[in-house]
This record gives C-alpha cells, structure tokens and sequence, in this order.
C-alpha cells in the first residue's frame, strides 16, 4: 500500500476488515466527478461521517474555498439526524423575529438555562459559544441552505419559544434537514464515499493525524488530509458492549431510539493518538414506543405519567431526557403511560406525536371515561381513577407540588375533558455524550491537554459540552453550530 505521508505513518493503526458494499458518490454527479473521486486521495479536510455535523462542515468549508470530502460507511446518511425531531435552538434568530416569539429571551438567559440542565458540568467555555452562535448557525441554515421553519411554539422549561422545527414533507424532520444538506452537498459536487469504512487514522511518528485508511468492497485505500481529519461519526449508543461497560446493563437494555449504526468510531479512531475522553457515562435518552420506533418526545409534559399499576412515578416536570432514564431505572418491564385528556388536541406538537404514533401503527388508546381507557391499555382501573382523581383536586387546589411525586410544573394540565388517552412508551436510548474532549476550536484534546495536531471532532462524537441532559434541539444544533466552526478554524490553516 502506498505511504499517505512523505513524514511517516503511524504504525499498526491499521486493523484487517471485510469489505462493506461498493464504493460511491452522491447521485446526481457526472462520470467525470465519479472518476476523480476515485484516482485523488488527498483533501485539504477529510469527514468522517455523513450527519449534521459533517454536511454542515463539509457546506462551510466549500463556501471558504477549501476541497473537502465526506467517507460514510453506510450507502446512505443514516446517523441519528434522519431519526431526529429536527428542531434546533436559538435566541432571536431570524425566523423569531419574523414571528414575533421569544423577544426577551438572551444570551445569558440561555447560557444559564443550558448549564442548569448539564448541572453546572457542562464545558462552560464551550456552552457559552455555543449560547453565543446559535442563532448565527440556524440563520446561515436558512440563507444558505434554504432551511424553513416551523411556527415556533411556546414549550416549558427549557426550552420556551426557542425551538426550530424545521418544515418540510419529509418527517420526522430531521429527516428534512438531512435531505437539504444533502442536496446541498451535492450541488457544491462535494464529493462523497458512501460504503466505504475507515478503520484507522493515520499519523506521524509525533502523533499528528495526517490522513485516513479506509476499506470498502473495492480494497483498502489511504487518504491524505492536507490541513485535518473532522471525526463527525456519532457516540457509540448502539455498541452494546461499549454501553454496558460505560452505564451498566440496565441502559444497555433500553430500546435505541435513534440510528442503530453508531458503534464508537469517535473512540476506536482516536484512540491511539491518545485524546483524552470525558462524560463516557452520560447519554441522551427519551421516550419511545420500542417495537414500532414511535416517539412522543415531549408529550411526557402535557399529561401525567403513570405505570402499569396506574400510579405515578415521577414529577412531570422533568424533561423527557430524565422521564426516560427513569423509566429504564425504576419502572417495571421498563413500560409507562402517559394519560391526558382531549384539551391538548389541536396543539401542533400534541397533533405532530399522535402523527407519529399513527404513521408508525403504534397504539394511543382512547376511552370515553378513565375506567374505559384502563380497561383497553390493560392499567390498574382502581389505582389509575384514584390517581387521576387525586392529581385533578391538587391541580384545582394549586397543590399539585404536594402529591407524592410531585407535579412541580407552573400550569399543570388538568385531565377532565373526555375522551382520555394512554400513550405507551418504554425509556429508550438516543444518543452518548461521552468521547474526546474537544476545544472551542473543536480541535481533539489530548491526554496532556494540548490539541492533537490535524484531528478534529464535532457533533455527538465529541464530550465536554454535555452532561447529564440537554434542551431539547441542543444536539442538532450544537453540530450546525461546531460544525461551522470546524471548517472556518481549518480554513486558518491553508494561508
């Protein structure tokens, strides 16, 4: 095989595997594009990893005139963006203006309400930027990617009139978002390996990251990256083994919400360059129907939640992050209800998860009284009229803090008006925030806390800005917001 670079490559990084499919390019590109990608192994930035984060790197690096390429394993983009709610947070963006939502939110406002969630273990200098640009990253996606947005809806803590939904047929919407970088992608003929694995980075002897090794069903090929590599691969939510050593076998059980190809590249890649990996026991979990994938996400606010017993077992408060991991930890079989009344129908984001549930053929049971609705979701009657009577007079008497849980939301929604609806939904794992830690620059850190030269990392493959939970969109908008970053800080380098 030949040398990737002149200044020697690291040695033993390269580990044996079988071939994955056949080597491709995006769709649409011409014969002669197809042919360069094949004979020109070297970039000024190599992507590993074709989600959020790596199509909004791979955009922004383009606009600044460098020539990058994307190397995704699957013949698809198929990480979690296509699996998510596409909703992305920001502070008087554009679309908010236009709206006429969230006028008095700031900066700081968000900041804050983004280090209560991490519980003040967040990367402070990195979640400040993050608070800093959002809005900057969700008007670039609608200028330069033609990204619109839902009308933006008022949610409880944290999230409030912060939320982007972004708008199109395809659903769930990340879906959308990642059908519009995508195109975007292509229309910049940027190229893209599709079905093609990389195994390995490649390096000097001083450990500075100088390019990839891949292998795909044509055989095993190296490439150069002039000025960096950009880990853009996902955590490792779907590498059972990494999961149960990390968290334990009871989240390694949980059903995976999202993609179930992210297995811990961010990790095997990196590792022998030494970077140094923080947060590998947190995670991102949510609500989901495990058998059909439905997901309610944030509907385990708009109602009470109770078990199979018919009682509850958690303050509703809790954003649907904690509800799930909670409902992993303590809740039998790992199954849960959430009951309301039909005073939230109507409500966009009550109607969009009934959607959900329907498209997927997922059960919402519905019963004229909630003796009928315990009777057809096979709940404790008893026990579930005495709980739904009890929570109703604390919410009457603005007592509901008092109930054992407590219900400590500022407007609990009562359930009164028939008919009643049970949702079913297991705690289900979503996505990791552990792996290298990077800096502001999204440069990787290593274990004596300098950057490592010519490696990178940006969307779910990084730790440090997460910890414990997240608001809701922070993810995805973290990878627009990093991922712009990453491709202006390698622009730096070109001179």
């Amino acid at each position: 095989m030949t040398n990737i670079s002149r200044r020697g490559i690291l040695k033993g990084t390269l580990t044996a595997a079988a071939g994955i499919g056949a080597l491709s390019v995006l769709p649409g590109m011409t014969a002669d594009a197809d042919a360069q990608v094949q004979k020109d192994a070297s970039y000024d930035l190599i992507i590993v990893g074709c989600g959020c984060a790596g199509m909004v790197c791979a955009i922004r690096a383009s606009e600044l005139g460098l020539r990058p390429v994307i190397i995704e394993k699957m013949p698809s983009p198929s990480g979690n963006t296509v699996y998510s709610g596409g909703i992305l947070l920001g502070v008087n963006t554009k679309a908010q203006t236009e709206q006429n939502k969230n006028t008095s939110d700031t900066v700081d406002k968000f900041y804050e309400d983004l280090m209560i969630v991490s519980q003040q273990r967040g990367d402070k200098v990195m979640t400040r930027y993050f608070a800093e640009h959002c809005s900057e990253a969700l008007n670039w996606l609608s200028d330069s990617i033609g990204i619109k947005w839902m009308n933006i809806v008022t949610e409880v803590f944290p999230a409030y009139e912060r939320s982007h939904v972004v708008d199109g047929p395809s659903k769930p919407s990340g879906s959308q978002l990642a059908k519009q970088l995508m195109q975007a992608v292509n229309d910049r003929r940027i190229p893209v390996l599709f079905n093609t694995k990389v195994v390995a980075l490649a390096g000097t002897e001083s450990l500075e990251v100088t390019g990839v090794k891949t292998v795909s069903k044509e055989g095993t090929k190296s490439f150069i990256a002039r000025y960096g590599v950009v880990i853009s691969t996902g955590g490792f939510h779907a590498n059972n083994e990494m999961v149960t050593s990390q968290m334990g076998g009871w989240a390694a059980n949980m059903p995976i919400r999202g993609s179930k190809i992210i297995s811990g590249e961010n990790f095997t890649l990196t590792r022998p360059f030494f970077p140094k990996f923080v947060n590998t026991d947190q995670f991102h979990a949510g609500p989901i129907h495990g058998p059909t994938g439905a997901n309610p996400s944030i509907m385990v606010n708009y109602g009470i939640l109770v078990t199979g017993d018919g009682v509850r077992y958690i303050d509703e408060v809790n954003t649907y992050v904690r509800v799930a991991k909670e409902t992993a930890k303590t809740v039998k079989g790992n199954w849960a209800f959430i009951i309301m009344d039909s005073e939230p129908r109507g409500i966009s984001t009550v109607e969009e998860r009934f959607a959900r549930y329907s498209r997927a053929k997922a059960p919402i049971y519905e019963g004229a009284s909630i003796k009928e609705l315990a009777a057809k979701a096979n709940i404790n009657a008893t026990n579930l009229e005495k709980t739904v009577s009890e929570y109703n007079k604390a919410v009457k008497n603005k007592t509901a803090e008092r109930l054992t849980p407590p219900n400590t939301l500022s407007a609990p929604r009562s359930v009164v008006k028939g008919p009643f609806y049970a949702i079913p939904f297991q705690g289900g794992m979503t996505a990791t925030f552990g792996g290298p830690l990077v800096n502001v620059k999204t440069q990787v850190i290593n274990t004596e806390n300098q950057p490592i030269e010519g490696l990178y990392a940006i969307g779910n493959s990084v730790g440090g800005i997460f910890y414990d939970d997240y608001i809701v969109g922070a993810q995805l908008t973290s990878a627009a917001v990093f991922g712009r970053v990453c491709a202006e800080e390698i622009a730096k380098k070109r001179g």
